[in-house]
Order: structure tokens, then C-alpha cells, then sequence
């Protein structure tokens, strides 16, 4: 962090410890409150948050991400995306390490420059980890039922897969 960035960091806590001051509340109380209420969130998502991780450990563990690779490779061709980037295409929506993961797999083994490369990195960055950010945002407000938000959620994904495939 240079020295701009600090000082706008500190002067943007003063002034909010000031402006707390002046409207006649208790600055450090409010604090205390918001942390107290994050606290008791990060607590209510763990065991949702658990459970998404060793679903994905058990999955990677037991080779079953291959065995669905090898399955959805005739779809991947149809939509004109290289097989190399189906380990991504299936790891993206889960987790963000293990699409990181597949994509630097990816940028070793075809070069950075390469169609799969491009492809891959439109994909990794135009995407979002699907079942982490449902995990945590729908835990957090409290949603128990997912009636539309998972399908739509990944329809838009395969869209957006499948119109990069045809683009690039």
C-alpha cells in the first residue's frame, strides 16, 4: 500500500468516527453492534459452507470430474469450445481455486496465446463461482427453497460458455 492509499484509508476513518461524533451517536458502540452481527452471519453459514466444500472434495477425490468431462465432451464440440477447456467449464460454477487451477493447466499445456487460453480466460472472467456465492448470499438472507435462482443461474452460464465458443 503506497502512502495516497493509507492516508485515504485513515482519513476516511476519521471522518466517519467524526461524522458519528457529530450526529450524537456512538461511533465505537456501532461498530460493536456491526461486528457482533457479522460475527453471528459467518457462524449461521458455516455448516452450509462445510458441506459445499466436501461435496466438492469428494467429488474431485473420486474422479468423477473426469468421468462427467468425458461425458460432456461431444456437447462441448457441438458448441465449438476446445476439450481442454472442459475441467474449467465444469470447475468454474464450483469453485474459484479449482477453476484457477484448470486454467493455468491450460495456459501450460496450449500456450497463453492459444484459442483454448483466450477462451478459457474469457470464461474465468466473465463467469462466477455458482453454488459459493449462492451458498453464501442465500445463507445469509435466509432462503431455504431455490425455486428458479440455480437454473437460471446456470443457464446463463452455459449461454455465455457456448456464445464464447462461437465468438472466439
Amino acid at each position: 500500500m503506497n502512502g495516497w492509499t493509507g492516508a485515504a484509508i485513515a482519513g476516511l476513518v476519521i471522518f466517519i468516527i467524526l461524522r458519528g461524533v457529530m450526529t450524537g451517536s456512538d461511533p465505537y458502540d456501532a461498530f460493536l453492534t456491526g461486528a457482533e452481527k457479522g460475527m453471528k452471519s459467518a457462524v449461521s453459514l458455516l455448516p452450509a459452507l462445510c458441506g459445499m466444500l466436501m461435496m466438492l472434495a469428494l467429488v474431485n477425490a473420486s474422479g468423477l470430474t473426469e468421468l462427467v468431462g468425458r461425458a460432456v465432451a461431444p456437447v462441448v464440440r457441438l458448441l465449438r469450445l476446445p476439450e481442454e477447456t472442459v475441467p474449467l467449464l465444469l470447475l468454474r460454477p464450483l469453485t474459484g481455486a479449482g477453476s484457477l487451477a484448470a486454467l493455468e493447466t491450460i495456459y501450460e499445456s496450449c500456450g497463453v496465446d492459444s484459442r483454448p487460453a483466450r477462451i478459457a480466460s474469457v470464461l474465468m472472467g466473465s463467469s462466477e463461482t455458482i453454488f459459493y456465492t449462492m451458498t453464501i448470499y442465500l445463507g445469509a438472507a435466509g432462503v431455504k427453497r431455490l425455486p428458479w435462482v440455480l437454473g437460471v443461474s446456470l443457464a446463463s452460464y452455459l449461454f455465455g460458455a457456448a456464445l464464447c465458443g462461437w465468438l472466439m
